[in-house]
């Protein structure tokens, strides 16, 4: 099954702030209880090694995505790592907390910037996590295209090989988010009323999640993607799986490095 070319609410601009950033702090929340990235932290030492750089610029990051678990470990890899956070729309109040939280680890831009051109002064290897789908072919070709014209390592995690079993686990996610949201920080009083009271939250996360599966991006799909722009003269290209312990699923990955 190819990837399909459908739409997620968040990423409409008529979706209330509140809904979006609710819904972005779930999934950073679950993210990180689950520490389903942490193993992905040896591809991104190898592409920061590969790159000569302690510093990450991670693109997408919505309400601050698995930062606050993968940052330890991959701190304890690659010791004196400093972490940027950055997106479109900055969802600030999520992203100052996991600096907070952090340690000095992480920090975070508040001025928008855009995956498909990302201003020349930000250095660092690019990492995106769960959102790569969210970009349609042309601009996931941008995506490339930029971080080799500017000769910037870029490292792609996406946490589902599989649709139908990704589909499976988006509709395992609504009793875990009536039960565990009041578990996530900062508490918001708006994301507990779309939560319980006007349930729009577990709705988007139910839509988006089920959309998401059906618009990833397989590792043939996106092995043509970088062909059309790379004869990997100029970059080494690694697309493949990582394993997620005790889980039926692996992430899928796609990291790009300077020759």
């Amino acid at each position: 099954m190819r990837r399909l070319p459908l739409f997620e609410i968040e990423d409409q601009p008529w979706c209330p702030a509140a809904v979006r950033d609710g819904a972005t702090d779930w999934l950073a929340f679950l993210g990180n209880a689950t520490e389903a990235f942490v193993p992905v932290v040896p591809k991104i030492t190898a592409a920061m090694e590969a790159a000569g750089t302690h510093d990450v610029l991670d693109l997408c990051s919505g309400a601050g995505g698995p930062w606050l678990s993968v940052a330890p470990a991959l701190d304890a890899a690659r010791p004196g790592v400093r972490v940027e956070l950055s997106d479109r729309f900055p969802n600030l109040p999520a992203l100052a907390h996991v600096r907070d939280r952090s340690g000095g680890r992480v920090g975070f831009r508040a001025e928008p910037v855009d995956a498909t051109d990302v201003p020349e002064a930000l250095g660092g290897v690019r990492t995106m996590f769960n959102c790569f789908h969210h970009f349609p072919p042309e601009a996931a070709r941008a995506v490339f295209a930029d971080a080799v014209a500017k000769r910037r390592a870029i490292a792609i995690f996406e946490g589902c090989d599989h649709r139908a079993l990704g589909i499976l686990g988006v509709a395992a996610q609504l009793p875990l988010i009536l039960a565990l949201t009041p578990l996530v920080r900062p508490i918001e009083v708006s994301r507990l009323v779309l939560t319980y009271a006007l349930p729009l939250i577990p709705a988007l996360v139910l839509f988006d999640g089920t959309a998401s599966m059906l618009r990833l991006y397989m590792q043939d799909e996106l092995r043509a993607m970088i062909a059309t722009l790379d004869d990997h003269a100029s970059f080494r290209w690694d697309v493949g799986t990582t394993r997620i312990p005790r889980a039926p699923v692996a992430i899928t990955h796609l990291v790009g490095t300077p020759r």
